[in-house]
């Protein structure tokens, strides 16, 4: 139930989320680039986070790998225009080939715990209510940089927002 629900949360949250960077008009390009480095940090840290997850229960792999393909969209399309450096997703093999890092089907990394983050409950349902903690948080920060955000980079927030809401929901429904 949860991947059909992904999927069909899928095609209305991420069709926004081209964030190409075009033209903002006379947005300050500094300020814009700060945003974006921000915002891509902080669901970069959720992808974390669902690597985390993914490897201290395998078995829900099926559950989650639909939402952690978006999230690692999204990193993509926030980090859009950034520094290469500062693109890569998640760590994995080949990390440093450009843009392996936003692959879905990246191998994850070692357990947070092994990487210094926090460490995922034992539990799965714990572990779902603990991830969609932290998409609630990721999603608040993007809604809260949307009155600093230039129109098309707050178009591209406000829709990764919904994403992360609905990927709230949907994580509710599982746990």
């Amino acid at each position: 139930m949860l991947a059909g629900a992904a999927g069909l949360a899928a095609t209305g949250t991420t069709a926004g989320c081209s964030g190409d960077g075009g033209d903002d008009g006379g947005a300050d390009p500094a300020r814009t680039e700060r945003l974006r480095r921000r915002a891509a940090a902080e669901s970069r840290a959720l992808l974390r986070r669902y690597d985390a997850t993914i490897a201290a229960h395998p078995g829900q792999v099926t559950a989650l790998g639909p939402l952690r393909a978006e999230v690692a969209q999204h990193v993509a399309a926030l980090a859009r225009g950034l520094p290469a450096d500062t693109r890569a997703a998640s760590p994995g093999p080949g990390a440093g080939t450009e843009g392996s890092g936003d692959r879905a089907d990246a191998a994850p990394p070692p357990p947070a715990e092994k990487r210094g983050g926090e460490a995922v409950p034992a539990d799965p349902a714990e572990a779902f209510a603990a991830l969609a903690t932290a998409e609630k948080r990721t999603a608040d920060a993007h809604t809260a940089a949307l009155a600093a955000a230039p129109g098309e980079f707050a178009g591209l927030l406000a829709s990764v927002a919904a994403a992360g809401a609905a990927h709230v929901y949907l994580l509710g429904t599982t746990a």
